[in-house]
C-alpha cells in the first residue's frame, strides 16, 4: 500500500493458532480454506464439521482500526487473525551460548547479530513485525475422542450391563486406553506452550451430540488428567448449524482473549526491562563521527530507544490499548525525526544517516508510517486538530529537511512524496467516516486552532490572527476531497517538476530519471481527482465539482486525450453557459476549440467559433474579429476542413450563447380560415458582434403544416446596409416545383447581409386553408459552402424565460414617410407564434315549437325554425338526435314525416333542409318517439350549411340542445282474487285440479290532455304451451268503442279465467294472462291511432297443501234442516294422518260425528256431512270442523278451512309489484252463515 511496507501500515490484533482442523501436514502458516478435493455430497460429518469451522475461523484475516476496537465500546466477538498450523508445529528456538561465560547469541532480527539485515545501524525491520503477525499469542489444539467406529475392521462395542448388579463405572477400557493416550498428547503440547509463555486450551470434536453419559465421564476423565480448565482451556464441538458454529468460535475467541492479551502484555514488561537499561543520551560523551570512513557506525543509544518505543507501541496497539501506543508511537516519532535532521537535538551533534543511503531510506519509510499511525490514533480519538496539525507538522520537517538531502521543492521527489502523504490521509478520513466519524464543524476551531501548523501549501497563519476574529483553514480538518485534490495538485507539480528536469538534465544516464519516467503521472493525477470529485459531490460542494471536472479535462489535455478532455469541457460548459459564468465559459470553449482542432473535429470547432461570436463571452474585438476570421476559414479554405463533404450541422442557438436573436410575431393572435396572416421575423445582432459584415445564403422558415414552410435566398448584391431594415417578400412567393429538399416549398429572393449593431425584419404572410392550430416551429439562418452546410437553428415556439416580457410590437412604413419605419404597438405581451385558425362563426339562429310534455309510444311533434343572418344564399341540413338521460331506448326514434316505416328511422336522423335565402327563416319539423321508459329526453339539434356560391368554403354547423320530458300516458293497477271451485266427491287419487281467478284492471288516464280512446283490447299470449297446464278466458267486460278520456279517468275491465291442470304432481308454471292494448291519439289532432301496451299479470296456482274445503248452501231458513258438507282434500303426493272435531255453535243443533280419526290418500279428498237445524236467525257461527294434520316435518298443525267459491286476493301496481295481500285466517276466523227467517206458505 503507497509502496510502503504492508506490516507498518496494518493494524494488529492477537494471533490465534490453530492445529488439527487440516487432513495433512502444513509446510506454511496460512492455509488456503478453499481447496478440497472432496464434494460436499461425499464430505462425512466429521470432515464436513472441520471445513465449515475452518472457514468461519479464517474468514477475516485484516482488520481496521475501528473494527479491532469495536469489541471494547459494545459487547461484540473480540478481533483475532487465526492461523493454522502443524501438529507438530513449535515455535523458533533461541540460539544457546557456546561456552557457559559467554552471553547467548542475539536475535537474528536484532542490529548486533552479524547476519541480520539491520546489522550493524539498522532501526527496524518490517521483518520483525511479520514475525509477530504470523507468531501466536494463544494456541488452540483440535483432537477428536476415539470411538468404535472409528477403525476399520473393529469389533462393535460391547454391551454393558444394567441392573443392580450392573458396573458402575461407564468407560470401557479399550475407551480408557485411548483417552489416555489423547490426555498424554495434550499434555505435552500444553506444557511445551505453557513454558513459551502461551495459552494453551484443548477442542475435543465429537462425532455427534452428547447423548451418551459415558462419554461425558470421559471428556470429565481427560480434562482432569490434563489440568484444563472446563471455562478457558477445554472445549467440546459436535456438528450442527452455521449459526452453532458461529457461536463456538465467538465463545472460544472470548474465552482466549484475555490470555492473549497477557501475552502481550509479558512482551512489554520484558521491552520496558531492557530499555531501563539504556544510558540516556545525555550522558554518552560527545563523540565526532568519522567521515572519513566507510565502515558503518554501531546503533546509537537513540536507535536503541526507537527501537524499544516502536515495539511497545506495536504491542499496545494489538492490545487495542490506542492511548498508549499512541504515545509510544509519538515517542519513536520524536527520535527518528531527530536522527533524520541534518544535526540531532539529543546527541548535541552529528548523525551516521547520510541521504538517499540504506537506512536513510528506512529511517524515513519508517517516520512516515508512524505518522499514519499517529493521525490515524488522532482521528480515532475525535482529535481532528491534533491529526492535522500531527500532518502540517510532518510535512513541515520533511520541507525543512529535503533541501540538505538534495530534494527540495524544485525535485520532482518532493512533490511526489508530498502527493502521496495528501493521498494517504485522505484515505485515512474516508476511512474515518465510513465507519461513523463525522466532520466537525468549522465553528469547532474557533479556540483550539490558533497554534496549529498550517499546511505547507496552504501557508500558515497570520501573526495577528486570535480566537476570536477567525480560524486558520490550513488548520481545519476537511473532507477527504479536499485531501485528495492537494495530492493531485502536488501530483501535477511532480510532473511538471520531472519534464522541466528531463530537459536539463540527461535523462538517458540519471536513474531517478528512468525509473520517474516509467510512472504514468496523468493517470495519477486524474485518479486522485476523480476521487476529489466523487467527495466533493457527496458533499453537494456543486462549484467545487465543476471546477475539479475543468482540472480532470486540463489534466486529459496536457496528456493529449483530446477526445476524453473535450468531453468534460462539454459537460462542464452546460453548467457554466446556464448559469451565465461568460469568463469562465470563455476560457473553456477556448480549450474545446483546441481540443476540437487537435481531433480533426471541425463540427465541433464550427459550434465552438460561432459561440464565441456572441458579445457576452468577454474578448478584444480583434481576438473577436480573428475567431470570425477563423470560422469563415473552416467552411471555404482551410485544407483539412475542406477536403471532404460534411453532414449538415445543426447548431441550436438556444442552447449557446448567440450573436443575434431572433424573434417571431405575428400579428392577429386568431383568424378565419381562408383570411391571410402576417408575420414578422427579427433578426438582432450583438452590439460589438459579428465584427466583420457576414452573409448568410439562406433562412428557412418551418410551419407545423409543411405546406406553408418557406425557404428565403440570399440575392448576393453588395447593399448598403442599415441599422433598422424591413424586408416584406408577401407578394414574391413562389412554389418550388424542382425535385429535391425543398420540392413544394415557397421561396423568394432576398438581401440576407448582416453587421453589428442591425435589427433586420423579415415580413411575409401566409393563408390558412384549414382550421386548427398554426404555428411557427424554427427559423434557420445557413451557411452553405461546397463542403458545409451550417444551420443556426432558432426554434421559436419555445418560451425563453431569460427574456423580458414585452408589449407586442409590429414595424411598419408609414404612407406619408416610406423612409422611416416606425413600431406600433399590438395586444398583449410576448412574441407569439401560434394563431388559432377557426371557421367563421355561424350567422343562423335555432327556435324550438313543441307541446311538451310528450307521450310514450306517440310522434311528438317538434318543429325547429332556421333564420339565416348570413349576406348570401346558404344550403342547409339538419341533424337531430335524441338521447334518454338515464341510458339507452331502444324505441326512441327520430322520424321526419309520420309515415316513416320502420326501416328509416333512428336515434340520429339527417335530412336537407335546403336554400335558405339572406334574412329569411326555414322550418322542419321532426317527430320524436319515446317508447317503454319515462323521463326526460336529450334532443341535439345541429345545423350544416355552405354559403352558395363559394366552392372553397367548408361547413359551419351551430348546434343546440333541449331536454323534452316523456311520460306514460296510462297507469294501470291490479286485483287478483282467486276462486276455488267446488270439490267433487272421488274415492281414487285425482290428478286434475282447476282453479278460477277473477283479474280487475284498473286502467287511469295518465296524460296532461283528453284522449280519444278507440278500443281496449286483451291479448292472449299466444308463446306460451304446456304439457299439463292451461289458462282459458271464461269471461270479460271491456268491450267499448270511441271514448274520450279526461285526465285522471279510470276504467275497470274485469276478466276471469281458468286455470287447469292434468297433473298436480307437476311443477305448475306461472302462465302469462296476456297484454291490454289501448288504441288512442290525442282530442282534437291528427286522424292516427298509436297504440300502448300494458302487460298483465301471470296466473299461477295458490301453493297446494292439506286444506278443508266448507260447502254451504246458498239460502239457510230457519227451523228447516240443511246439509252442511266439510272435504279434507290433500293435494299432495303424501299420506296425511289428522284427528277433527266439530266445534259446537249456539245457533244451531247438528248430528254427525262429533270427533274424527282419519288418514288421506295423496291426491285423494274425504267428505264428511253435517245435518244442522237452525235454532237462530240472522248471521251467526256455523259449526266449524276443526282438523289437526300431522306434518311429515313434525308435530301437528291446524288444517285452514275455506269456504267453496273463495280464495286469496293479491293487489299490484303498474309495475306488477305486490301493493297488498290480504288472505284470511280460517283457523282463527269463524265460518259465518246467514240464516233467514221463517218462510212464509
Amino acid at each position: 500500500m503507497y509502496s510502503y511496507p504492508p506490516e507498518y501500515i496494518l493494524h494488529p490484533v492477537p494471533v490465534l493458532g490453530v492445529y488439527g482442523l487440516t487432513t495433512s501436514d502444513e509446510t506454511s502458516l496460512l492455509v488456503d480454506v478453499e481447496s478440497t478435493d472432496e464434494s460436499p455430497s461425499r464430505r462425512s460429518p466429521r470432515s464436513g464439521l472441520v471445513h465449515s469451522l475452518l472457514n468461519i475461523l479464517t474468514s477475516k484475516t485484516e482488520y481496521t482500526l475501528y473494527e479491532a476496537t469495536r469489541y471494547l465500546s459494545s459487547n461484540q466477538t473480540p478481533p483475532f487473525k487465526v492461523i493454522t498450523v502443524s501438529k507438530d508445529y513449535v515455535l523458533p528456538q533461541k540460539q544457546t551460548a557456546s561456552s557457559p561465560n559467554l552471553p547467548p547469541p542475539h536475535s537474528k532480527l536484532s542490529p548486533l547479530s552479524h547476519d541480520s539485515p539491520l546489522y550493524p545501524d539498522g532501526v527496524m525491520t518490517p521483518l520483525w513485525v511479520k514475525k509477530y503477525l504470523y507468531s501466536p499469542s494463544v494456541m488452540v489444539g483440535f483432537y477428536d475422542l476415539w470411538e468404535w467406529q472409528a477403525e476399520p475392521g473393529s469389533t462393535p462395542k460391547p454391551k454393558r450391563e444394567t441392573g443392580p448388579l450392573a458396573s458402575q463405572v461407564l468407560i470401557d477400557p479399550k475407551e480408557r486406553e485411548h483417552d489416555h493416550s489423547l490426555s498424554t498428547e495434550i499434555n505435552t503440547r500444553r506444557k511445551y506452550f505453557q513454558d513459551k509463555g502461551i495459552k494453551f486450551a484443548a477442542v475435543i470434536i465429537l462425532k455427534q451430540r452428547l447423548t451418551d453419559p459415558s462419554t461425558e465421564e470421559r471428556l470429565s476423565s481427560i480434562r482432569k488428567q490434563c489440568g484444563l480448565d472446563i471455562k478457558t482451556s477445554f472445549f467440546t464441538i459436535a456438528p450442527g448449524s452455521p449459526t452453532e458454529l458461529q457461536d463456538f468460535a465467538n465463545n472460544l475467541y472470548r474465552a482466549l482473549y484475555e490470555p492473549a492479551l497477557q501475552f502481550y502484555s509479558n512482551k512489554l514488561k520484558k521491552l520496558r526491562k531492557k530499555k531501563s537499561r539504556l544510558p540516556s543520551p545525555g550522558m554518552i560523551p560527545r563523540a565526532t563521527p568519522d567521515l572519513s570512513s566507510t565502515e558503518p557506525q554501531p546503533l546509537s543509544v537513540t536507535g536503541w530507544m526507537l527501537r524499544y518505543d516502536f515495539k511497545a507501541a506495536f504491542f499496545q496497539e494489538a492490545k487495542q490499548e490506542i492511548d498508549g501506543a499512541l504515545k509510544s508511537y509519538e515517542a519513536a516519532y520524536n527520535i527518528i525525526t531527530d536522527m533524520l535532521a541534518p544535526t540531532s537535538s539529543i546527541t548535541m551533534g552529528h548523525v551516521n544517516l547520510k541521504a538517499h543511503e540504506k537506512r536513510w531510506n528506512e529511517a524515513r519509510d519508517l517516520a512516515d508510517c508512524i505518522n499514519i499511525k499517529i493521525c490515524k490514533f488522532y482521528l480515532y480519538m475525535n482529535d481532528p486538530t491534533a491529526a492535522l496539525s500531527q500532518l502540517n507538522g510532518h510535512l513541515h520537517m520533511f520541507q525543512s529537511y529535503s533541501p540538505t538531502w538534495g530534494m527540495g521543492e524544485q525535485t520532482f521527489e518532493y512533490w511526489a512524496w508530498l502527493s502521496k502523504q495528501y493521498r494517504i490521509f485522505a484515505d485515512i478520513i474516508d476511512a474515518a467516516i465510513h465507519a461513523g466519524y463525522k466532520i466537525p464543524s468549522p465553528a469547532a476551531y474557533l479556540t483550539s486552532a490558533a497554534g496549529a501548523p498550517g499546511s505547507p501549501l496552504l501557508g500558515n497563519p497570520t501573526s495577528g490572527f486570535t480566537s476570536t476574529s477567525g480560524c486558520n483553514p490550513g488548520a481545519i480538518l476537511q473532507h477527504p476531497g479536499f485531501y485528495y485534490h492537494l495530492a493531485a495538485m502536488c501530483c501535477a507539480e511532480r510532473r511538471r517538476r520531472f519534464l522541466e528536469m528531463e530537459r536539463t538534465e540527461n535523462a538517458d544516464t540519471s536513474k531517478q530519471l528512468l525509473s520517474e519516467k516509467s510512472v504514468d503521472h496523468s493517470s495519477l493525477t486524474i485518479e486522485l481527482l476523480t476521487k476529489s470529485y466523487e467527495q466533493f459531490k457527496r458533499y453537494r460542494n456543486g462549484r467545487m465539482t465543476l471546477y475539479l471536472a475543468a482540472e480532470i479535462a486540463g489534466t486529459y489535455y496536457e496528456t493529449g486525450k483530446f477526445e476524453m478532455a473535450i468531453k468534460f469541457f462539454e459537460r462542464i460548459g452546460k453548467t457554466y453557459r446556464k448559469e451565465k459564468w461568460h469568463m469562465v465559459l470563455t476560457s473553456i470553449l477556448r480549450w474545446s476549440l483546441r481540443c476540437a482542432k487537435e481531433l480533426g473535429s471541425w463540427e465541433r470547432a464550427v459550434e465552438c467559433l460561432v459561440e464565441l461570436l456572441a458579445d457576452d463571452l468577454p474578448m478584444a474585438d480583434n481576438k473577436r474579429s480573428d475567431i470570425q476570421k477563423e470560422l469563415f476559414d473552416i467552411l471555404t479554405v482551410h485544407p483539412l476542413s475542406t477536403a471532404e463533404d460534411h453532414t449538415p450541422l445543426v447548431i441550436q442557438m438556444d442552447q449557446i450563447n448567440a450573436f443575434a436573436s431572433c424573434h417571431v410575431q405575428i400579428k392577429k393572435q386568431t383568424n378565419f380560415v381562408g383570411a391571410p396572416i402576417d408575420y414578422q421575423i427579427t433578426l438582432k445582432t450583438d452590439k460589438n458582434s459579428p465584427p466583420n459584415k457576414m452573409r448568410f445564403n439562406a433562412v428557412k422558415i418551418v410551419f407545423n403544416n409543411p405546406q406553408y414552410n418557406i425557404i428565403l435566398k440570399d440575392t448576393g448584391a453588395e447593399t448598403e446596409q442599415k441599422s433598422l431594415e424591413l424586408i416584406d417578400f408577401s407578394n414574391t412567393l413562389t412554389k418550388v416545383t424542382e425535385e429535391g429538399d425543398y420540392l413544394n416549398w415557397y421561396s423568394t429572393e432576398v438581401d440576407l447581409g448582416i453587421q453589428k449593431n442591425q435589427t433586420k425584419v423579415l415580413q411575409g404572410l401566409v393563408i390558412p386553408q384549414e382550421c386548427g392550430e398554426l404555428k411557427i416551429l424554427s427559423v434557420s439562418f445557413n451557411w452553405i459552402t461546397p463542403c458545409w452546410k451550417v444551420e443556426l437553428n432558432y426554434p421559436v415556439d419555445k418560451n425563453t424565460e431569460d427574456q423580458p416580457i414585452t408589449r407586442r410590437k409590429w414595424l411598419e412604413s408609414p404612407s406619408d414617410n416610406e423612409s422611416k419605419l416606425v413600431y406600433r404597438i399590438l395586444d398583449g405581451r410576448g412574441f407569439h407564434s401560434t394563431v388559432n385558425v377557426m371557421q367563421k362563426p355561424p350567422s343562423i339562429d335555432l327556435k324550438f315549437e313543441h307541446a311538451a310534455p310528450a307521450l310514450l309510444d306517440e310522434l311528438f311533434k317538434l318543429e325547429v325554425i332556421m333564420t339565416s343572418s348570413e349576406t348570401e344564399p346558404v344550403e342547409a341540413t339538419i341533424q337531430a338526435e335524441i338521447k334518454n338521460s338515464e341510458g339507452a331506448v331502444i324505441e326512441d326514434y327520430i322520424a321526419f314525416t309520420m309515415e316513416d316505416d320502420n326501416e328509416d328511422i333512428g336515434a340520429v336522423k339527417e335530412a336537407t333542409v335546403g336554400r335558405i335565402e339572406p334574412g329569411k327563416s326555414a322550418s322542419k319539423s321532426l317527430y320524436l318517439h319515446g317508447g317503454n321508459v319515462t323521463g326526460s329526453r336529450l334532443i341535439s339539434i345541429t345545423v350544416r350549411y355552405t354559403i352558395i356560391g363559394k366552392g372553397a368554403s367548408l361547413p359551419v354547423e351551430k348546434s343546440e340542445s333541449l331536454r323534452i320530458p316523456f311520460i306514460a300516458p296510462f297507469d294501470a293497477n291490479f286485483e287478483l282474487c282467486a276462486q276455488s271451485e267446488k270439490l267433487q266427491k272421488s274415492i281414487s287419487p285425482d290428478l286434475d285440479y282447476a282453479e278460477r281467478w277473477l283479474m280487475v284492471a284498473a286502467i287511469r288516464c295518465f296524460s296532461a290532455w283528453d284522449l280519444d280512446i278507440k278500443n281496449v283490447q286483451l291479448e292472449k299470449d299466444e308463446t306460451f304451451s304446456h304439457q299439463y297446464t292451461s289458462l282459458s278466458l271464461i269471461s270479460r267486460m271491456d268491450d267499448f268503442d270511441n271514448q274520450q278520456w279526461k285526465t285522471g279517468h279510470v276504467y275497470n275491465a274485469n276478466y276471469l279465467f281458468r286455470i287447469a291442470t292434468t297433473d298436480i304432481t307437476e311443477l305448475q308454471p306461472s302462465i302469462p294472462a296476456g297484454t291490454i292494448v289501448i288504441n288512442w291519439k290525442r282530442s282534437g289532432g291528427h286522424d292516427k291511432y298509436y297504440k300502448s301496451i300494458i302487460r298483465l299479470p301471470s296466473i299461477q296456482f295458490q301453493n297446494q297443501d292439506l286444506v278443508v274445503v266448507a260447502d254451504i248452501p246458498s239460502e239457510i231458513y230457519l227451523n228447516e234442516p240443511f246439509t252442511l258438507s266439510y272435504t279434507v282434500h290433500n293435494p299432495t303426493e303424501y299420506l296425511a294422518d289428522y284427528t277433527a272435531s266439530i266445534e259446537l255453535s249456539e245457533a244451531f243443533v247438528f248430528s254427525g260425528y262429533k270427533q274424527i280419526k282419519g288418514r288421506v290418500l295423496p291426491l285423494s279428498r274425504t267428505n264428511y256431512q253435517y245435518t244442522c237445524y237452525p235454532l237462530l236467525a240472522g248471521k251467526v257461527k256455523l259449526p266449524r270442523l276443526k282438523v289437526m294434520a300431522l306434518r311429515q316435518q313434525g308435530g301437528e298443525k291446524e288444517v285452514p278451512v275455506e269456504i267453496a267459491g273463495t280464495g286469496i286476493s293479491i293487489a299490484l301496481d303498474n309495475d306488477l309489484q305486490p301493493r297488498q295481500s290480504s288472505t284470511p285466517d280460517s283457523n282463527q276466523q269463524p265460518i259465518l252463515a246467514f240464516v233467514n227467517a221463517k218462510r212464509k206458505f
